[in-house]
């Protein structure tokens, strides 16, 4: 299973404006006290507060949340705005809270920037996976695909002998398929075998038929050699994930009854979650 990233959510610059503006307000502050502006101490608090707002937006764009630069305007509230024994260090206490903000910003931008890995759910592994069998699904008639889904769901509902019987009528129609699609080929002669081994009430350990090594990279799980516990369990789960797909799309008389059932595929692609997350 392969994972998606999500892309930063601001402006890779974003960041500059928190410096920019809290250290501005002090530059202000000092140009107003310099003239004795009985108010001049608001201008550097404004400076940082609305700083500590714009670096609190960058924080939660991002692919992953800083708490502590979520809640500086909190902290720009309580320590320069509501009076207390710190507020009154005035301009040097802006310029601490300045230097600060100003590191989160950074913090933020250069690590919370990171794009957030997020794995995909099994349902979107099926529908990439009906993507990339999209050649094989564009060959097959409606008919088949109703015979290809019967099948399936026969055997779904433990009617192995009319699932034995509805592939083999999807076999003999593959020959009026050109080039004949020997993926789908094997995948109903897998479970037509193991239908007919559940049918005398017996588990079929060595099959006759098999997806050769070249079919892999047209299955749904591929799995390294190591990977594998049981290659009977695991052409059987790829052979139902490729004949449920087959049935989906190309017949729509079984497209709703095969809805009903998706649970079934999903659960078998969960039971593969963790080795295709390694």
């Amino acid at each position: 299973m392969t994972n998606n990233a999500t892309t930063p959510g601001t402006e890779p610059r974003l960041w500059l404006a928190v410096p920019a503006v809290s250290f501005l307000g002090i530059g202000i502050e000092l140009l107003l006290a310099s003239v004795a502006f009985p108010y001049a101490v608001w201008a550097g608090v404004a400076g940082c507060v609305i700083a500590s707002c714009i670096l609190c937006y960058q924080a939660y764009h991002k692919p992953r949340r800083d708490l502590v630069s979520l809640f500086t305007p909190l902290f720009a509230l309580l320590i320069l705005v509501i009076p207390n024994e710190i507020s009154s260090g005035g301009v040097i206490v802006q310029a601490v809270f300045a230097a600060t903000i100003t590191f989160l910003a950074v913090r933020v931008e250069k690590v919370f920037n990171a794009p957030k890995l997020q794995e995909k759910t099994m349902k979107q592994m099926l529908n990439e996976y009906i993507d990339r069998v999209g050649p094989l699904l564009a060959r097959i008639d409606e008919e088949t695909g109703h015979l290809v889904a019967q099948s399936l769901l026969t055997y779904k509902f433990g009617l192995y002998p009319n699932a034995m019987e509805k592939s083999t009528e999807a076999l003999a129609r593959l020959d009026a398929i050109t080039p004949r699609p020997a993926l789908l080929e094997r995948a109903l002669l897998i479970l037509r075998e193991r239908a007919g081994g559940f049918a005398d009430s017996r588990v079929t350990t060595n099959p006759e038929h098999v997806f050769t090594e070249e079919d892999y990279d047209d299955l749904a799980v591929r799995l390294s050699k190591d990977q594998v516990d049981d290659p009977t369990v695991l052409d059987l789960d790829n052979a139902l994930i490729l004949l449920y797909v087959v049935g989906i799309e190309t017949s729509p008389d079984d497209e709703q009854a095969l809805e009903e059932h998706q649970r079934f595929i999903i659960q078998i692609l969960e039971g593969y979650k963790e080795k295709l997350t390694r």
